[in-house]
């Protein structure tokens, strides 16, 4: 009994370890990185994308970084998409699943325990990174037209793309500018204009910048007015912006349904034991009850990611 309330108290005192470690061995390569980056693109970037509490991966990402990163969302490579720090947000995961976990211990077994703390951990930390990726891309649509737009007029003035991505890293607003000085130092290095936008598209997951690559691509090598070209372009991805607000309009009833069929059991659950605790306590204490109790949790989750993926397909442009 003892050493099963030390084990959360324990994982958190590995957990935080850990991560001070990983952020004193991480310190001097990321000011090279920074020093490598003002050097190669001529400013400066943002002093967020500086920061030591972000996540930033140069190089080369082994298969259980990537398998890691995608199963969690982590934004890697993306240090303006954090609002917060990503050691805290393992930490405060960590403890919340310890609480869970403590929670679970006393009203029920300890493999219910272990399985409700690392269900708290995963939820947690990859419903945080994911809002946060949400919001960066959301930011990066936003701004999205103007930037193609800022394009336009630089190669109807007879200016190079390069002249052009030169413009947006000085002209428009984080976090596009600083995604382009990202951009203007792969092409420092000798990275076609198409081939450093792909790179920003594999970076942010923005599919309109794969699509403005592949456009810069295809005129690259077989010619053509590109100002015409990039002009359609900016066009249709107002209509793709546009016809997605749209469909998140007409989805806000059904995700507002879901919503309210996914907090009603709870709420019932705290109503039950408020009116009746004897009524309720048969789930906690009774072996066939915590069965029922643990079926209906994982129902609900899964409940939860149907109707999420449901709507996420609806709504997908």
């Amino acid at each position: 009994m003892r050493l099963g309330m030390l084990l959360p108290l324990l994982l958190l005192l590995v957990v935080t370890v850990g991560w001070v470690a990983a952020g004193i061995s991480a310190r001097r390569r990321i000011e090279l990185g920074r020093r490598l980056d003002t050097v190669v693109s001529g400013r400066p970037l943002s002093p967020r994308m500086n920061q030591g509490a972000s996540i930033r991966v140069r190089g080369r990402q082994s298969p259980r970084l990537q398998k890691a990163a995608l199963l969690l969302k982590i934004p890697l490579n993306l240090p303006l998409a954090h609002i917060v720090p990503p050691a805290l947000v393992f930490v405060a995961g960590t403890a919340l699943a310890c609480i869970a976990f403590w929670i679970a211990h006393v009203l029920t077994s300890r493999s219910v325990s272990i399985v409700a703390a690392v269900v708290v951990w995963i939820v947690l930390v990859r419903g945080t990174f994911a809002l946060e990726l949400g919001r960066y891309q959301a930011s990066l649509l936003r701004q999205l037209p103007d930037t193609i737009q800022l394009v336009v007029s630089a190669t109807r003035a007879g200016l190079p793309v390069s002249e052009a991505f030169h413009a947006i890293a000085e002209e428009m607003a984080s976090p596009t500018r600083d995604e382009f000085v990202r951009v203007e130092r792969d092409m420092a290095l000798g990275s076609p204009p198409d081939e450093a936008l792909l790179a920003l598209h594999e970076r942010t997951g923005v599919a309109e910048y794969a699509i403005f690559a592949v456009t810069l691509g295809v005129q690259a090598r077989s010619g053509g007015r590109l100002a015409e070209t990039i002009q359609t372009l900016a066009q249709t991805v107002r209509e793709r912006l546009a016809i997605g607000d749209r469909a998140k309009a007409l989805a806000g009833e059904a995700k507002l349904s879901a919503i309210f069929m996914c907090v009603l059991p709870v709420i019932a659950g705290v109503f039950l034991s408020v009116v009746n605790p004897k009524h309720m306590s048969i789930l906690f204490h009774d072996p066939r009850g915590v069965r029922m109790l643990s079926f209906g949790i994982v129902t609900l989750i899964l409940g939860i990611a149907s109707m999420q993926a449901l709507i996420r397909g609806a709504t997908r442009d």
